[in-house]
């Protein structure tokens, strides 16, 4: 039953079809209950149900929204674990506010503290690709002043030169301030 389970939520993203929410032969075959079982397990909203009962109506199929919000409702009970929150909190990934009961606040403690990483990664990285840019400029400025002549624009590039080299040494300090708070270990 196990396998079963596993196998009906990754059957969506086998057969996903560009931006429907459901596809026609999705709606041909029913399957309601395992359909609503796949999307709670995924953590999507009850609000689902109505847009694909709208693209079903579309291909002349009437949803059984019934038998939908009974397998959603038994998803949405293995999506609310903290392990869940904190896969999709770390992620970065949007979180619809299906979970509900004690353990909506253990999700959202882990979905917070996931996120929180999350978030912090986005900003190293960017923080590295500046230093990546700035060494580059760094390196193309001390180019241009070995082959300036012209003493005026010399001045130019030298100024320009410590400004951007004051700011890659700003930069690696900031760097510096996230190896020292064990930031290595959320990679």
């Amino acid at each position: 039953m196990h396998r079963l389970a596993w196998l009906l939520l990754a059957l969506p993203l086998l057969f996903s079809a560009g931006c429907t929410v459901i596809s026609e032969e999705q709606c041909q075959a029913g399957l309601w209950y395992e359909r609503g079982l796949q999307d709670g397990a995924r953590g999507r909203s009850q609000a689902l149900i109505y847009e694909i009962a709208q693209e079903c109506q579309q291909y002349g199929v009437r949803a059984d929204s019934e038998a939908w919000l009974r397998g959603h409702e038994m998803g949405v009970e293995q999506f609310c674990t903290p392990e869940n929150g904190y896969y999709l909190g770390r992620r970065g990934h949007s979180y619809e506010g299906v979970c509900t009961g004690p353990t909506a606040d253990l999700f959202m403690g882990e979905y917070q503290r996931g996120l929180a990483h999350f978030q912090v990664e986005q900003q190293y990285r960017q923080l590295q690709e500046r230093q990546d840019y700035l060494e580059y400029e760094l390196g193309a400025l001390q180019a241009a002043i070995r082959a300036e002549e012209n003493e005026s624009r010399l001045q130019e590039l030298r100024l320009q030169r410590r400004a951007v080299a004051r700011e890659l040494r700003l930069l690696d300090l900031e760097l510096l301030r996230f190896g020292g708070a064990g930031f290595d270990l959320f990679f």
